[in-house]
């Protein structure tokens, strides 16, 4: 994979953002765009938030070829802890469209995920925008047996 990043800079938080950010509305982030490539071909479209303190040390680093988690917690010195994420289908606005190279309209995996710093902090809002055809997901649970289900019933709940 290849990240080719095509903008990074401070603007002004979307009021989603800046809400999930723990920043004030109007608050300042700031905000990386990268596309990745696999195989010479669009995989993903990745939109970056991040508080500006946070942020903007990334700026003066290599991010077309350096992870940006790991460069979170070189230069701030701490680990990175939870992360909050959802995924849902979307269909590919005119931007996505364009920079993913599909159709207006296709099936797209969108994936939101909030990272926060070990002290809770959160410092990193990603919206990742996946090629339908170009990904395959794949997952191991592993079930821990509960001791004793709730209500006594010997059963999970439905």
């Amino acid at each position: 994979i290849t990240n080719e990043v095509r903008t990074a800079g401070p603007v002004t938080a979307p009021p989603h953002v800046a809400s999930r950010l723990g920043l004030p509305p109007g608050s300042n982030v700031i905000y990386v765009e990268r596309l990745r490539w696999l195989n010479d071909l669009p995989l993903s479209l990745d939109l970056t938030y991040l508080p500006m303190d946070v942020g903007e040390p990334l700026l003066a680093e290599d991010l077309r070829s350096q992870d940006i988690f790991g460069l979170l917690e070189l230069l701030h010195e701490q680990a990175l802890g939870v992360a909050d994420i959802g995924m849902e289908a979307v269909n590919a606005d005119p931007h996505s469209a364009m920079i993913l190279q599909v159709p207006r309209g296709s099936a797209l995996l969108l994936v939101e995920r909030l990272s926060h710093f070990d002290s809770g902090r959160p410092v990193d809002l990603e919206f990742i925008r996946f090629r339908g055809d170009r990904l395959t997901m794949r997952a191991q649970i592993t079930r821990t047996a509960a001791k004793e289900y709730p209500h006594g019933s010997g059963r999970e709940p439905s």
